[in-house]
């Protein structure tokens, strides 16, 4: 039997994953990886070309098409993955929250995606929970999954993101720290989620807020804004953030304000720039920083919790139930991983949206979801060898060895000036 570390190919892999699986299963499921592994696409008729057969297309077309309609591969297939990826996990592993709408402006005849009285609802939405460990070159797609928002079992966005947070969790055995982020969620259903895991004494996390959220917090008993709690935290240690963006895209900004408006898209957009830019196209930018913690405590769970506010050039705040907070180091770690969560959902998205999902054209949810979850199991494969590039990690010392232009001096521009003197 074939062990997951010694998969070379989409073959191995397929046949890794569809062990104890009945043949025709079997080869199902090693017919759509390694369609859409090879056709870097999810249309049926494209695998179908892909694979080659002697029958007429249309025929294995249909053949592909009927057994997507498998009501429970799409959570089995999805089991087997969680299971496998949850031995990576450390405590202190990112476990980085991301959803984003499937659209199909043209398709009104799939299921539970057109709602006449409701058309601002009308997409698919997927959640994708992404494992990284800060200043890792790597990273590994943990968990998908989709829904309708005028499916019959439909409650709310929360709902279906806080029921997948809990599924990867137990799994992990409470390993892992989530990281809430916009623009990656949107920002009710960032505040609402912050609100659940903030009285859930089993899920660390670490979110940005905004000053709305600030309604559940308490300081000594009483309630404060986030002005007022961001006026009462000592911000006493300070550092410097180095980060690599192309020259055009400008100095970072206030987190708080202009990036805070920005889509997703955005920060994908500028990674791609970064990684496909020579030395000489890129900026290196210093950025100051001064940062501290406030003990507060969730107002209806009164559990402890801290509230991390960033001054400088980058301004913020991030509430986390992490503690042990005490000294620069251990209060530089959540803040630091933060910082690079957009690189690595960039990272993902790009290879996610090489494939093109938006050009689904199943009708049916089963279908659906199961072709998601071919799809997810194809990018889990490729995540493996993916490696995030070196230049766009954010650092906590300027990048080495590359040729960057910079809004700073290094130590020794600094001695050659003094010498020159």
């Amino acid at each position: 039997m074939i062990r997951f570390d010694e998969c070379k190919t989409i073959d191995d892999y397929a046949a890794w994953l569809t062990v104890g699986f009945g043949s025709p299963r079997a080869k199902f499921i090693r017919d759509m990886l390694y369609g859409i592994h090879n056709t870097r696409s999810v249309r049926l008729a494209d695998i179908a070309r892909a694979l080659n057969e002697p029958s007429e297309l249309h025929s294995t077309r249909n053949r592909l098409s009927r057994n997507l309609a498998s009501t429970q591969l799409a959570t089995e297939l999805s089991d087997r993955l969680l299971q496998q990826a949850a031995y990576s996990i450390k405590r202190d592993t990112r476990l980085i929250v991301r959803v984003h709408a499937l659209n199909k402006p043209d398709a009104k005849k799939m299921q539970y995606l057109y709602n006449e009285t409701d058309s601002a609802t009308d997409s698919y939405q997927v959640c994708e929970i992404v494992a990284s460990n800060t200043g890792s070159r790597k990273y590994l797609p943990l968990f998908s999954t989709f829904w309708s928002r005028h499916a019959p079992d439909y409650v709310s966005d929360v709902d279906e993101i806080s029921r997948a947070i809990h599924q990867v969790l137990t799994v992990t055995n409470g390993r892992g720290i989530v990281f809430l982020d916009h623009p990656f969620l949107e920002l009710q259903t960032l505040s609402a989620l912050v609100a659940e895991l903030a009285e859930d004494a089993d899920v660390q996390f670490v979110a940005r807020i905004q000053a709305n959220d600030a309604a559940q917090l308490r300081y000594r008993q009483k309630s404060k804004t986030l002005l007022e709690l961001r006026e009462l935290c000592n911000t006493r240690y300070a550092c410097r953030i180095f980060k690599v963006l192309p020259q055009d895209s400008g100095p970072p900004q206030d987190s708080s304000q202009p990036q805070a408006m920005r889509d997703s898209s955005h920060y994908q957009g500028l990674y791609q720039a970064i990684v496909s830019s020579t030395d000489g196209e890129l900026t290196e930018h210093s950025i100051n920083m001064e940062f501290g913690t406030l003990a507060i405590r969730h107002q209806a769970s009164l559990r402890r919790l801290n509230l991390l506010v960033l001054k400088g050039e980058l301004s913020t705040h991030l509430l986390t139930s992490l503690d042990g907070l005490q000294t620069r180091q251990s209060l530089l770690e959540p803040i630091w991983s933060w910082f690079s969560t957009w690189e690595v959902i960039s990272a993902h998205s790009t290879i996610a949206d090489s494939f093109t999902p938006d050009g689904i054209g199943v009708m049916t949810y089963e279908r659906m979801r199961l072709l998601l979850t071919l799809l997810h199991a194809v990018i889990f494969f490729e995540s493996r060898s993916y490696r995030l590039k070196d230049h766009s990690l954010t650092r906590l010392q300027p990048h080495e060895g590359r040729k960057f232009q910079r809004d700073f001096l290094l130590p020794e521009d600094v001695a050659r000036m003094g010498s020159q003197e």
